[in-house]
């Protein structure tokens, strides 16, 4: 069995485990309507928690972050529940929060 690897996330939220992010994040995108935007609290985690995750992968963001929200993606023949970002200039994107979290998790940051 392996270690626990902590999430830390530059916003200031922390998980002691990954497995404990993984249920947190998956709690937000089980809760709630599709297509509508995340706000508050949950506009933020997920905001904090994709901003790392572009930052431990070293993308560049195609334009800024304004809204996120929940939706089905129909990809690779199965039909998954997923977090999508909306940029300011109005693409859309998808993205894995279990992915986001292992990234984040074995991100070797500068110190």
């Amino acid at each position: 069995m392996g270690v626990a690897k902590p999430v830390k996330l530059r916003s200031g939220m922390n998980f002691d485990k990954a497995g404990d992010a993984e249920n947190f994040y998956q709690a937000i995108l089980n809760t709630g309507d599709l297509r509508v935007a995340l706000i508050g609290a949950e506009h933020e985690a997920v905001d904090a928690l994709f901003r790392d995750y572009c930052a431990a992968e070293e993308w560049t963001m195609p334009g800024e972050p304004v809204e996120f929200y929940r939706d089905l993606n129909r990809a690779y023949e199965r039909t998954t529940k997923s977090f999508f970002v909306r940029y300011n200039h109005g693409e859309v994107d998808d993205f894995s929060y279990i992915k986001a979290i292992r990234a984040v998790a074995n991100w070797k940051r500068e110190t």
